[in-house]
């Protein structure tokens, strides 16, 4: 266990990679910091949750369709210069949030800044192969992992202290510096190899179809992506009705945090544990096998989820099916070719969320219908037929070398 730990936080040995980990860290917390200080302030000013949930919404709909858009251009300027120009924008939008009165100016805003998100994610995924190399790549991916976990729990717990201590608007301005320190990060990565410019690569619509075209061409690619994106559509279902479930099981308010926080917490173990050798169709094979473990055992305890501690076993292991992410993002990385990486990267995650978007809208129905418990017994049992056939379906590809 403590040699995996060891394995885990490897890569920051690169200094390189140490720079891109840090900027990730300290953007992903503005992030999740700023929105939760930018429903505080539209709620106030609206006193209407469908306001409130509107924050969401803008900052979601980059990613179906402009994200990838000006995903491309980190293929074509270099992965730096796009990660530095996202955080400066997203710096000035976050200031200029903290002295808007008006609700649609700020969502007008907000979703100004969320267009910033998915070119500096393109970005920063590419970047991180070229900065790699082929031992390096699977750990760091793992490492990132984790990163996205605490970013997760860090941001909101940050954002909530922010607003408790200075105010949402205070918040908002604070909020603005983690982009500028992520920007200082990056800068030092301006004469690596991601900061390299490609002038043969495309860019906007031109660019989108070459990143589909990468994920149709290669089987193996296709395979990673499909297992991610199906499997996530249905893992995503236990943060997304948290609430409900808990008012359904019996548990009171002041656990929805910790129950929520469990998924995370169960992301964490799992991350220890991945697959991380093996031919690349070897890989996605062990993960989809440890995605049919832990889905079905998921399963069942959301089956028995009137016991509290049952309820939080589920989530706990629900979390461990979110880590097939690491073993399929650590293969594409490695097939992906460098021209038109970042756009693929983008299109792939546009695919998560969209996937995402649809389970979420069936899974509101059916838990009113059936109870929250069953709802997502029967979404872990989908998630691990996906990894089912993930196991048995046969890729048709060329060998890959072990990696």
């Amino acid at each position: 266990m403590f040699d995996r730990l060891r394995r885990l936080v490897a890569p920051l040995h690169n200094r390189a990679v140490r720079s891109l980990a840090l900027a990730h860290l300290v953007s992903g917390l503005g992030d999740w910091a700023g929105r939760l200080a930018l429903t505080v302030v539209v709620y106030d000013r609206s006193e209407s949750a469908a306001w409130a949930a509107a924050v969401t919404v803008v900052a979601l709909l980059p990613w179906i369709g402009p994200g990838q858009l000006l995903a491309t251009l980190a293929d074509r300027y270099g992965r730096t210069t796009v990660m530095i120009t996202s955080d400066l924008a997203r710096a000035v939008l976050f200031f200029l949030m903290a002295f808007t009165t008006s609700v649609p100016v700020l969502l007008i805003a907000a979703f100004a800044a969320g267009l910033c998100v998915p070119p500096f994610a393109g970005a920063r995924a590419a970047a991180l192969v070229d900065v790699c190399d082929d031992d390096e790549y699977p750990k760091s991916i793992a490492m990132f992992g984790v990163l996205s976990q605490v970013e997760v729990l860090a941001g909101y717990a940050a954002g909530g202290v922010l607003v408790a201590m200075a105010g949402a608007r205070p918040a908002l301005a604070l909020n603005a510096i983690t982009f500028l320190v992520s920007a200082a990060f990056v800068a030092t990565l301006l004469h690596t190899p991601a900061g390299s410019r490609n002038a043969s690569s495309q860019v906007g619509w031109a660019g989108v179809r070459t990143g589909l075209a990468v994920w149709r061409a290669d089987p193996v690619c296709g395979r990673a992506l499909t297992l991610f994106a199906a499997t996530n559509m249905f893992s995503v279902l236990p943060e997304t009705l948290v609430v409900p479930f808990a008012d359904d099981v019996g548990i009171a308010e002041t656990w929805i945090g910790a129950l929520a926080a469990t998924i995370a917490v169960g992301s964490l173990i799992a991350l220890v544990l991945v697959p991380s050798d093996g031919t690349h169709e070897q890989l996605l094979r062990a993960t989809a096998w440890r995605g049919i473990v832990a889905a079905i055992a998921a399963g069942v305890l959301f089956t028995f989820a009137a016991w509290p501690i049952a309820a939080f076993a589920a989530y706990g292991i629900s979390g461990m099916v979110d880590v097939i992410a690491v073993p399929t993002n650590q293969v594409a990385g490695q097939r992906l070719p460098h021209a038109g990486r970042a756009a693929a990267m983008t299109v792939a995650a546009g695919t998560q969320n969209v996937t995402g978007v649809v389970a979420i809208s069936a899974a509101g129905p059916l838990a009113d219908r059936w109870g929250t418990n069953w709802t997502l017994a029967v979404a872990m049992g989908c998630a691990a037929l996906v990894c089912v056939w993930a196991t048995v379906r046969p890729i048709r590809s060329t060998p890959t070398p072990a990696v």
